[in-house]
């Protein structure tokens, strides 16, 4: 069995620690690994690493890429999308992949940002799905609800499927409840959580895509021809120019709405096996420890009398008093306070806050790059302070500004500094100012992480303002 991870998602209710581009499968929400590292441990003692893919957004995968790297996962394995467009076609990109490589491919789909306590259960359903996609089904897993639930979608059980204990044909896929028919469903005990989790055989899904999708199905080949290494020392598999174009211009649909609402090959297992899709900050009351108050307490956190509350810190103490069901999350750029029933609209929240052009929206307080990350540590008119890392072997563009200077003070490492027709190095306490408009590099030739601290000034201080000339990550 191959393993597909589905790793695209934006999550913004785990706001302000989950950005747009830093989401929350790359964020350790619960425990001590970020959810997509879990993903993959999780799955290890079924499938070996060299059997599983990944599917990401393009500016989430060199980090993606960074996180999995200490589990042998392959960059080849990683596919970077130059848009969203849903999981139809995320999936049926990967699944004509794995059919050019193994005809009898059967291949797993998971999102890369859910919870699973009970692993051994989860590994023996996945078996007995693998012996079902064999046959010919496309096995999606049920789970038992616990509760009548209006997020999510449900599964109707249909008639049993003869010699597979529990496994029975889907009746319907049914959108999101409203609360009395949700309890309907929890009173009947015939429908089931839809948590996302796919099992067929490669080949199967793509001749199902060809029926009901087939505006996707068609472009799948060309796609995948168009599929070629990335740039710089951390590799993964992008589209090109071409590729892009055919990505982007096809539609955006779920895999449910494109093939499985439709297919009459669909089976469903039950899986209890301590499922949650943990999708706003009030899920972790069901996956995480809690003190005697039944509070959830991560960080730097001077709590007094506060009861059922979340409230997650970094290095800055936080100090809460007399709190009760409320959220508090605190992050170097932001701060978030909830009360924890509207846990749900922190979306609405980050909306909002796009509509007003509010970078904290978007970008995370350390922003990654190919080479390294900086972190905007102060602002004011006129200047602006940057802690800027360049990981070992990494090199910055070529590049010049238009509108600004900059100094830099060498904090750690060694700098290999190319400034107009001048090459040097820079070892730690030296410094150097970089003129408007001169061309310049910065780049870390040692095996040691260098560490920059650099000020800006200058009438627009933006990222914008960079005129590239040369750069080993195709950004010129």
């Amino acid at each position: 069995m191959y393993g597909i991870i589905l790793a695209g998602g934006s999550g913004t209710r785990f706001w302000p620690i989950s950005r747009e581009q830093s989401p929350k499968q790359l964020q350790k929400i619960v425990g001590s690994e970020t959810m997509v590292q879990s993903t993959i441990r999780r799955l290890l003692p079924l499938i070996p690493i060299e059997k599983l893919y990944l599917g990401t957004n393009h500016q989430q995968a060199i980090e993606t890429h960074r996180q999995l790297a200490p589990f042998g996962f392959s960059g080849n394995h990683i596919i970077a999308e130059p848009c969203n467009r849903n999981t139809a076609l995320a999936i049926g990109l990967m699944a004509k992949v794995l059919v050019d490589k193994d005809p009898d491919a059967v291949m797993s789909v998971f999102p890369a940002d859910h919870v699973i306590t009970d692993s051994e259960s989860f590994i023996k359903v996945l078996q007995k799905a693998e012996a079902l996609a064999q046959k010919g089904f496309l096995v999606t897993l049920g789970i038992p609800p616990t509760r009548p639930e209006t997020g999510f979608g449900y599964l109707q059980q249909g008639s049993k499927i003869e010699g597979f204990e529990g496994a029975c044909q889907v009746k319907q896929f049914v959108e999101k409840p409203d609360l009395n028919t949700a309890k309907q469903y929890l009173e009947e005990g015939t429908y089931f959580w839809n948590c996302g989790v796919f099992i067929w055989k490669a080949a199967t899904l793509l001749e199902e895509l060809g029926k009901y999708a087939n505006n996707i199905h068609s472009q799948l080949e060309n796609i995948t021809n168009c599929l070629q290494n990335s740039k710089g020392n951390s590799t993964y598999l992008e589209l090109n120019e071409k590729g892009q174009g055919l990505f982007s211009s096809l539609p955006s649909i779920s895999i449910d709405y494109a093939v499985m609402e439709k297919s009459s090959k669909v089976a469903l297992i039950p899986a209890d096996i301590g499922w949650n899709d943990v999708g706003a900050w009030n899920a972790l009351d069901d996956v995480s420890e809690k003190d005697s108050s039944g509070n959830i307490i991560k960080g730097n956190v001077q709590a007094l009398d506060c009861q059922s509350s979340i409230i997650q810190g970094q290095n800055r103490l936080i100090a809460v008093l007399g709190l009760k069901d409320t959220v508090v999350v605190d992050s170097p750029d932001a701060l978030l306070v909830c009360a924890k029933e509207r846990s749900q609209d922190v979306k609405k929240l980050v909306e909002a806050l796009k509509k007003n052009n509010c970078p904290e929206a978007k970008l995370p307080a350390t922003v990654k790059r190919p080479w390294g990350s900086y972190t905007v540590l102060d602002s004011g008119p006129g200047y602006l302070l940057k802690r800027i890392e360049v990981l070992p072997g990494e090199t910055l563009s070529l590049q010049s500004h238009q509108h600004r200077s900059e100094h830099w003070t060498v904090a750690a490492g060694i700098a290999d500094i190319v400034l107009d027709e001048e090459t040097f190095q820079l070892k730690v306490n030296g410094s150097i100012t970089i003129p408007k408009s001169s061309k310049h590099r910065l780049g870390n030739p040692s095996s040691e992480l260098l560490i920059i601290f650099e000020v800006q000034f200058g009438d627009i201080l933006d990222e914008a303002d960079i005129s590239r000339y040369e750069d080993r990550y195709g950004r010129c």
